[in-house]
């Protein structure tokens, strides 16, 4: 039996999959971070000139490359649980959790999706209406900003989008757990990361970049565990016997 390829194949599906987890991360982190933060209770022209900044622009498309990171990351986890699951002795291990796994790229892809949407709008929406305010000298124009941000159908889609990012995150821990793919409170901060996505979004630039930290955090943690081999692999035997066939 010819296990090199398919153990060449696991181990480059593992390589990328540690790679999106990482680059999903610094996205989530790198959004408050870049992101200005004007005061936001006053029209003034340091408002104006934050939201028609380049920064606001590539800040905001670092959360949009966050979230569409989370599902391929957690396509990758699905394989290596399946194929943990397929390994020899690994019929009760990576099976386990291969069903959460699926659910949570499903909630993922479509919570993503969703909430991607309403960030075109923050996007170029809010700097069209800075940049309006700043060529007429019209201050008054940014209080369309908070109705392009409450516009019903916007920012239902955002919220139920955000829900369905933070089911993603629970279901990747309940994987995670069952398979026993290393420590089974791995992917517990990554869960709690995406819970707190929406209820970030209401605190301070503090509160949000601390967030940003948790959900990298999360996100490095669960890269490890996939590069360590501690996903795909059912147990420590289990990987000698399968480096050993490789070698041979």
């Amino acid at each position: 039996m010819n296990t090199a390829p398919s153990t060449a194949a696991t181990r480059t599906t593992a390589r990328w999959t540690a790679v999106a987890f990482v680059a999903a991360g610094l996205a989530f982190l790198l959004f408050p971070l870049l992101r200005p933060w004007p005061d936001e209770t006053v029209a003034s022209a340091d408002l104006a000139v934050a939201f028609a900044s380049d920064r606001w622009v590539v800040a905001h498309l670092c959360g949009i490359l966050g979230l569409a990171l989370v599902a391929p990351a957690l396509l990758g986890l699905r394989a290596l649980l399946v194929d943990r699951g397929a390994g020899p002795g690994g019929a009760g291990a990576g099976r386990a959790g291969v069903r959460s796994a699926t659910w949570a790229l499903v909630t993922a892809w479509s919570g993503a999706g969703m909430a991607a949407l309403y960030f075109g709008a923050e996007i170029f929406g809010i700097r069209t209406i800075a940049e309006a305010a700043l060529r007429d000298g019209d201050l008054g124009l940014l209080a369309d900003v908070e109705v392009l941000r409450m516009q019903p159908w916007a920012v239902t889609l955002f919220g139920a989008g955000l829900l369905l990012l933070a089911v993603s995150g629970v279901l990747a821990a309940v994987a995670l757990w069952r398979a026993g793919a290393g420590p089974r409170w791995i992917g517990l901060p990554f869960a709690l990361g995406l819970v707190l996505v929406l209820p970030q979004f209401f605190g301070g630039p503090e509160l949000r970049i601390t967030h940003g930290f948790l959900v990298a955090a999360g996100c490095v943690l669960i890269a490890v565990a996939v590069g360590r081999g501690r996903v795909h692999s059912s147990s420590p035997a289990v990987e000698k016997t399968v480096d050993n066939a490789v070698a041979r």
